[in-house]
Parts: structure tokens; C-alpha cells; sequence
């Protein structure tokens, strides 16, 4: 996918250029709360002969995201990355029989972020771009609804929006605190969709 390829191009170029100014690199841990939209489960379910459905969905996963950008000025910055957006479980049960199912994502990030520098040491930022996300999704059932078990994978370009803050620690150390929205991760005929909200900390480093 185009994306994809503008992501790895962007990746490239801020590794070969480490030690320009205004480039750096952030390392994260994500907390990932992740809403399933069970229609897609539910339909294959019932289509296949599923009686008295009655199912749900989770989804809070702890995983991971790498980021690297360009600080144009104190107020502009660009980065792109990669995402785990981790899983969300679905879980049914019907007369007769039951199913669990999982829907899971992650992909590659471009994003421009508009920053305002509260002191000397702290800022908040707000953000805005694109995820391009594989997302992988499998349904596996018993009983009258057997058939409805399977697997479908699908490739997405959804809208990131998101905020955050930066905390300067040293010249080349920030703490960094991100919350992100992605919807509609997935396709509705394919592998249903799911809602990922992410709370996110690390570190950045300026080089």
C-alpha cells in the first residue's frame, strides 16, 4: 500500500539521518481499549443456524508502539510508526453450542502534530493522520452454527486523532504521554470492525 511504503520511506530516512536537528525517536507502552462491533460474528452465527444467540466482546490490550519524527519548530513535528493495537475476544453462546472469535490489529502511522510549549520544560499536542492496519479476525464454533467457523484477513486506511505531553527531562530526554482514537478498524463483510482507544507512555529521545 502506498501508505505503507510512505511510512517505511519516512522510517528509513529518520534512521539514516539520526543526528540531524530536530529528529527523534519514541518507544512507548500502549494500554489499548478495544470495542468490537459484534454485528459480523453475530450474522455469521445466525446465518448458520444459531438459536437464541446471546454473545459479548473484550478487549484491553497492553502492547507496544515505535515512533520516529521531525521537529520542524518548537510548535510542528511530523513522525510515522508502527501500531499494535492488540485483540478483541468475542464470545457467544446458542442452544446447542457455543463460539469464541477474536478481531486483532496493527499497522503503520503517519501523522503531523501541532504542539504549545506550556514552561520551559512542559508542552501538550494534538495530532492528526492516517493508520494503514492489517486486521486479522477468527470465529471458531460448535454445534448447529459449526460452519460459521473461519478465518478473514482485510487491510484498512483509517483516521488517527489523538492528543498528548511532552515532560523535558534533559536536552535529549522527554517523557511522553499519548491518548489516540481509531475507529472502524476492519471491514463490516469481511472481518467485522472494532474501536481502538489507546493510552500510551514512554519516551522520547531528540538527537
Amino acid at each position: 500500500m502506498k501508505l505503507q511504503h510512505l511510512a517505511s520511506f519516512t522510517l528509513l530516512a529518520l534512521s539514516t539521518t539520526a543526528f540531524a536537528d530536530g529528529f527523534y525517536g519514541v518507544g512507548e507502552i500502549t494500554r489499548s481499549n478495544l470495542s468490537l462491533d459484534r454485528n459480523h460474528f453475530d450474522g455469521a452465527l445466525l446465518a448458520n443456524g444459531a438459536i437464541g444467540l446471546s454473545s459479548s466482546d473484550s478487549g484491553n490490550s497492553t502492547k507496544w508502539r515505535l515512533q520516529g519524527g521531525y521537529r520542524f519548530n518548537p510548535n510542528l513535528a511530523v513522525e510515522a510508526g508502527y501500531i499494535d493495537f492488540g485483540k478483541a475476544k468475542y464470545t457467544a453462546s446458542y442452544s446447542g453450542g457455543g463460539a469464541q472469535g477474536s478481531l486483532k490489529a496493527g499497522g503503520v502511522d503517519v501523522a503531523a502534530l501541532l504542539s504549545l510549549p506550556l514552561s520551559d520544560s512542559l508542552s501538550v499536542f494534538g495530532k492528526a493522520g492516517v493508520v494503514a492496519a492489517k486486521v486479522d479476525s477468527r470465529l471458531a464454533a460448535s454445534g448447529a452454527a459449526i460452519a460459521a467457523s473461519g478465518d478473514a484477513s482485510t487491510h484498512v486506511v483509517r483516521p488517527l486523532l489523538g492528543v498528548g505531553a511532552l515532560y523535558k527531562l534533559s536536552d535529549h530526554v522527554d517523557l511522553r504521554a499519548d491518548y489516540d482514537h481509531v475507529s472502524g478498524l476492519g471491514k463490516s463483510d469481511k472481518t467485522g470492525k472494532m474501536t481502538a482507544n489507546m493510552v500510551s507512555l514512554g519516551v522520547a529521545y531528540n538527537f
